[in-house]
This record gives structure tokens, sequence and C-alpha cells, in this order.
């Protein structure tokens, strides 16, 4: 996951819903609104993956070494998981999302990009710029790795 695209991202749907802001200024689950940006827009979007014997998922017939890829984003907003997947809701339970991948491919940086992003860069932003607001809509972009293209941003008030 970029760390970049990371906290652009998870700033843009903090700005992009006042409630989740608002709910913020008095928790400050930051690490929550990270998890749920994760989950919401899944950062890596998706991941190739070799099939180590022949076998059937859902119908699908696959042959040993055929190669597949495994997409995050449609993990995290499946509808039969999660209520109303389409939204960035901060009172969802995220712990089934999928963002980091499982098994033996979750992401090593997991971790320190959770620290990074909720501990110390989403707090830092909003505590020294209260203020921001959205400027026009965000814009995403990108497939292996997505995130805003840009957040067009200034000091309210």
């Amino acid at each position: 996951m970029n760390l970049r695209d990371a906290i652009a991202g998870t700033a843009a749907a903090v700005l992009m819903h006042p409630d989740a802001r608002a709910y913020l200024g008095q928790s400050g689950a930051w690490g929550q609104a990270f998890m749920e940006y994760a989950r919401w827009m899944s950062p890596i979007g998706m991941s190739p993956r070799q099939i180590s014997g022949d076998c059937t998922v859902l119908g699908y017939d696959f042959k040993q070494n055929d190669r597949v890829f495994f997409m995050f984003g449609a993990a995290n907003r499946d509808s039969s998981v999660f209520e109303v997947p389409d939204m960035y809701d901060l009172n969802r339970d995220t712990g089934p999302a999928i963002p980091f991948g499982a098994g033996p491919h979750f992401c090593a940086g997991a971790a320190a990009s959770r620290v990074l992003i909720a501990e110390v860069a989403l707090p830092q932003l909003f505590a020294g710029f209260p203020d921001l607001e959205l400027t026009e809509a965000v814009r995403w972009g990108g497939w292996a790795f997505r995130g805003p293209l840009s957040v067009q941003v200034r000091r309210g008030g």
C-alpha cells in the first residue's frame, strides 16, 4: 500500500463525509477511519496468484499453475459480508475486510502503515488544519495501487 495514497485517501474520505469528521473530532478513532477507508477503497486493487493444484471454486474449474487475480475491492465490498458496502461508515466492523491480504500473503507492512497513518499523519493533519474543506470532487484512479488522483482543499472560515 502506498502511504501517500492511503493518507490522502483517508483524509479525502473523512472530508467527503461530515458525519465521519464530526465523529472523529469527538472520538479520535483514526485507526477506524483508516481501516474503513482501506476496506471502502481497497488501495491495493488486485494481487496475482498461481493455482497450486486443480480445484473448483464457485463453479469455476482451475488447473494447477493457472494464474488468477485476487480482487481485494470485490471482497471488501461484498454485500453478503458488509451491509451497504459502498458507504464509508466509521461504525462498521472492518474485521472481515482484507485490505492487507490474508494468510501467508498478509502485508508485512500492515502494522507500520496503521501506526504511521492512524497515529501520526491523520491526527497531525487534522489538528494542524482543523478547518480543511474540499474545493472539488475527489477523483480516484489506479488499478493495482488505487488512490486519489488529487484532493483539492482549502482552509475554511
